[in-house]
């Protein structure tokens, strides 16, 4: 009994498993995440611009991104090292490296204003008034009569 209770679920397996060894689930447009997810991406990418700009500011983004979690750690590292030792040197360098992140902070939010206070601004063209130019010196003809 306990052999044939091993061999529905040996069946069961190879039922689910047989397809996917010969390949004939992989001829479905979608079989894994994974290509789910190469999918979307691939998607993704098409919608977002990649001009170099966009790169640049991409490249920029993840710098300050890695920077905020580095200083974030930073902060939380010196806290507990000056709680776990109760120092008053680690509390001064953990006010110390909190004010670094305040001050970073509000750098970026700073820079952030700047750049929509930059967006917001639209570049001035002439004004067309309806006045025509004046022809080029070719196109005058000068009828004078005696």
């Amino acid at each position: 009994m306990a052999w044939a209770v091993v061999l529905v679920v040996i069946a069961a397996w190879g039922a689910f498993l047989l397809p996917e060894v010969i390949g004939s689930r992989k001829s479905a447009p979608l079989t894994t995440t994974q290509e789910f997810n190469r999918w979307t991406t691939r998607i993704a990418n098409v919608q977002r611009p990649n001009g170099p700009a966009q790169i640049a500011r991409n490249r920029v983004l993840a710098r300050r991104r890695r920077t905020l979690v580095a200083l974030f750690s930073a902060a939380v590292a010196s806290l507990l090292v000056a709680v776990w030792l109760s120092a008053p040197a680690m509390l001064i360098t953990h006010i110390v490296i909190d004010g670094g992140v305040a001050w970073y902070l509000a750098m970026l939010v700073q820079l952030r204003h700047r750049r929509e206070a930059l967006a917001q601004v639209t570049p001035v063209r002439p004004v067309s008034d309806g006045v025509q130019e004046m022809p080029a010196a070719q196109e005058i003809h000068i009828l004078a009569s005696s």
